[in-house]
């Protein structure tokens, strides 16, 4: 997903994940997702970097500034893409790559994410 938004164009989700050099069933590590980021055969943004505490502002900075990133819950990984705010309550715009090729975007209230991994230039 982060791929298609950032090239345009989009690998198949297997192809991705063998250039990050995933392997089941244990997946793909923080730094092996930050390696392909990073990597020019990948999306090429060197300046990426992995996070474990995750904040709200941060996410609405990086959304307004055109950067959405990965946003990671225990064994998946997801492409957060904007925000909303209603009343007090903090909501995340999460696009879900599972299953493969079926990817509504829905609202998630914040809090659920365990790590994220802000993808820079």
């Amino acid at each position: 997903m982060l791929t298609k938004y950032y090239n345009d164009e989009s690998p198949h989700q297997t192809t991705i994940y063998e250039m990050m050099n995933g392997v089941a069933p244990d997946g793909v590590t923080n730094s092996q997702q930050l390696l392909y980021y990073r990597s020019s055969s990948g999306l090429n943004k060197p300046n990426s970097y992995s996070v474990t505490s995750v904040i709200f502002d941060t996410a609405v900075n990086e959304i307004n500034n055109g950067r959405p990133f990965k946003s990671g819950v225990p064994g998946h990984a997801r492409m957060c893409r904007g925000y909303k705010i209603s009343g007090s309550d903090e909501y995340l715009r999460i696009g879900n790559p599972n299953p493969i090729y079926f990817c509504i975007p829905y609202w998630e209230a914040f809090g659920s994410e365990d790590d994220r991994i802000y993808v820079r230039s």
